[in-house]
């Protein structure tokens, strides 16, 4: 029987719930992660095993024996080499130290098979801190977890990959859920990636690169537009780094389990240690996506320095910054390039302009930056020093400008920044911080080279208990307004193919979300029909009683999915008709330049110069929010109503301190 997508995730988050608080914080989605890729390995190679030989059998016109099937299986050519000792049988054998097995047979599979060199990094076998010689994590959930997941089989014959790759990508979420502030590092809210994906419209033929990829999400997002607009996803190729081992296996798991064979590399920084090289130089890509970390102050140090105690990081940057700036030895910034190098202090800059020397000459990129990028920094300025010169003159000394004032300007004056999109608060995990989407493009349409569009979309969003989120009509503001690029000719054609999209995905997402509750909450249904069952049987009053108190937990369980689900349902209902309701806003809003002013804005370069260089939308659009009207009918009543409250609590006083025995 095959699994649902549902009935897949509610099966992997039991698994989840078997090892939580059993390990180091949140390291816990690393060992459940390379679990269920073992045994999704693994229980394919039986497969295609399984499919070899009756194969091979309807040609010979006969049955294999028990050893000819043996030597066959070992023989045949698969996806993967496992080799013998190392599959999920072997392990499961294993009756004592579990960690131990699984470990060694997980680093087999991984030296035999190069796609998956640094997939499985965490050991199963590691000590516990006290030094008792006991593992970190006791045989027995180790067994449990074996059992668990040996419910059902992960092959293809009852898990399709497009399935397992969903569930995966759920399950990453709900890690990120449950990290927090930690999920920053390994996850960008779906939302967030669908917009860029969408803005930057990935080709068949491109080469698609993520210089801090985390747990894969762009480059999947980016397969999946291209299997939207009807073509393959390997169309494409796919490149990244992650400076984090933990997260570069989530990563490489999450492409392999999406066919996309990614090319990620782990364990080094982007900046200090690009590894994406042809011929000792930067590799050229014709597209890129990337949120690196927000405002790194130590960005031009190796991993393993960041560490160092601060004199020892006062030495090194002495040793990596000369007179100009940082010492590049790939020609990203400062010494021949028309850009500085950015500041030791901030490493947003760094990350642009490395992604900037990593395009094609025709690329584009969608970059995730906190909006300090967009103002930080001053021209050069004159100021007077309070002093006088020998004529009575004041003094005035001439001050430079600072490092990203003049790279933010050499990327205007380059005609590279083709817009920018300021995001709500608090849509990404553990980032407070203001943030926004710089697109980048090297080959821009002539009649936008002298423009940058900006967008004000921080107003739109759903507030949730942890943080906000974008809505889907909210992406589709976005992407109306980038697409239109201020030409209201535009936006009747773009309302209607976003709008038609994004009603149909509110709608899977809204059946996909019910059937999930549906799977979750599966044993309580069954547990109702197991007490039905046994009351029906029940012959002694007592009993009959135990079993009906039962059946009242498990139906308020159940009164909980019905409710959950109709509020999914209830949301869903909501978004359709704001999506359509944001569709007339737009159209309106193209029909009137003054409210328009308040929303987005093409700005013309030679604007941007007289603001020197300055990107805050602000200064562009305008973001002001007027205060609600206030009807002075209705506040003079309210204001009567309070007076009111006022004297009858002053009266109530009265009457309580009389009776207490105290005269007024």
């Amino acid at each position: 029987m095959k699994l649902t997508q549902q009935q897949l995730e509610a099966h992997l988050w039991g698994a989840a719930n078997i090892l939580r608080g059993k390990t180091a914080g949140q390291d816990y989605k690393n060992y459940i992660l390379s679990l269920m890729f073992y045994k999704r390995l693994c229980d394919q190679w039986e497969c295609e095993a399984d499919e070899a030989i009756a194969a091979q059998e309807k040609i010979q016109g006969r049955p294999f024996t028990d050893k000819q099937k043996a030597a066959f299986r070992s023989r045949n050519r698969h996806r993967f080499t496992l080799p013998d000792g190392s599959r999920w049988g072997d392990v499961k054998a294993v009756a004592t130290n579990i960690g131990d097995a699984l470990t060694k047979a997980m680093r087999a599979v991984s030296s035999q098979n190069d796609e998956l060199r640094g997939v499985f990094t965490v050991d199963w076998n590691q000590p516990a801190p006290d030094n008792s010689g006991r593992p970190l994590i006791p045989n027995e959930v180790v067994h449990a977890l074996i059992q668990h997941f040996d419910q059902h089989d992960l092959s293809n014959r009852h898990v399709p990959s497009d399935v397992l790759g969903r569930a995966y990508e759920y399950l990453i979420k709900q890690f990120a859920d449950d990290a927090g502030a930690k999920a920053g590092e390994f996850f960008t809210p779906p939302e967030v990636v669908d917009t860029l994906v969408r803005i930057l419209e990935p080709l068949p033929g491109d080469m698609i690169y993520d210089p801090t990829c985390g747990s894969g999400g762009m480059l999947v997002h980016s397969a999946d537009y291209l299997r939207e607009t009807g073509h393959h996803a390997t169309s494409a190729r796919y490149y990244g780094q992650e400076m984090n081992w933990g997260n570069a296996a989530i990563g490489k798991i999450n492409s392999v389990l999406h066919g996309l064979e990614a090319d990620i590399k782990a364990g080094a920084s982007t900046i200090t240690d690009p590894q994406h090289l042809e011929n000792g130089r930067l590799r050229k890509f014709s597209l890129i996506l990337a949120n690196f970390p927000f405002s790194d102050e130590f960005w031009w140090l190796k991993p393993e320095q960041q560490t160092d105690d601060k004199k020892k990081k006062d030495k090194l940057k002495k040793e990596v910054f000369g007179k100009e700036g940082y010492k590049d030895g790939f020609g990203r910034f400062g010494r021949g390039t028309p850009f500085r190098a950015p500041p030791a202090g901030y490493g947003d800059y760094a990350f642009i302009l490395h992604i900037l020397a990593s395009l094609t000459d025709t690329g584009r990129a969608g970059i995730v930056c906190p909006q300090g990028v967009l103002f930080r920094g001053q021209p050069e300025v004159e100021e007077e020093t309070g002093e006088f010169d020998a004529e009575g003159n004041p003094v005035v000394k001439r001050r430079k400008a600072d490092d990203e004032h003049l790279i933010r300007e050499a990327l205007l004056e380059g005609r590279l920044i083709d817009a920018v999109i300021s995001l709500p608060l608090n849509v990404f995990y553990g980032a407070g911080v203001p943030a926004c989407l710089v697109i980048l493009s090297k080959q821009r349409p002539k009649k936008h080279r002298d423009q940058v569009l900006l967008v004000y979309a921080a107003r739109h969003y759903r507030e949730l208990s942890a943080q906000n989120e974008l809505r889907p009509q909210d992406v589709m503001r976005i992407l109306v307004h980038y697409q239109a690029y201020g030409d209201a000719t535009k936006v009747p054609r773009l309302v209607k193919e976003h709008g038609t999209r994004i009603r149909d995905q509110i709608t899977r997402r809204e059946e996909t979300e019910a059937a999930r509750l549906e799977a979750e909450y599966q044993p309580h249904a069954d547990k109702l029909a197991a007490l039905a069952v046994e009351i029906a049987a029940a012959t002694f009053a007592t009993a009959v009683t135990k079993l009906e108190k039962q059946r009242e937990k498990v139906q308020a369980k159940l009164a909980e999915r019905d409710e959950r689900i109709a509020e999914a349902r209830r949301r869903a209902a909501d978004d359709r008709a704001d999506v359509t309701k944001v569709g007339e806003e737009l159209i309106a809003l193209y029909a009137d330049t003054d409210e328009l002013l308040k929303h987005a804005r093409v700005v013309g370069l030679d604007e941007i110069a007289e603001n020197e260089f300055n990107l805050n939308i602000p200064r562009y659009v305008d973001t002001f929010e007027p205060e609600p009207r206030i009807d002075v009918k209705d506040a003079l009543k309210a204001l009567s109503k309070a007076e009111k409250a006022v004297q009858d609590a002053e009266n109530d006083l009265t009457i309580l301190l009389s009776k207490a025995g105290y005269a007024k």
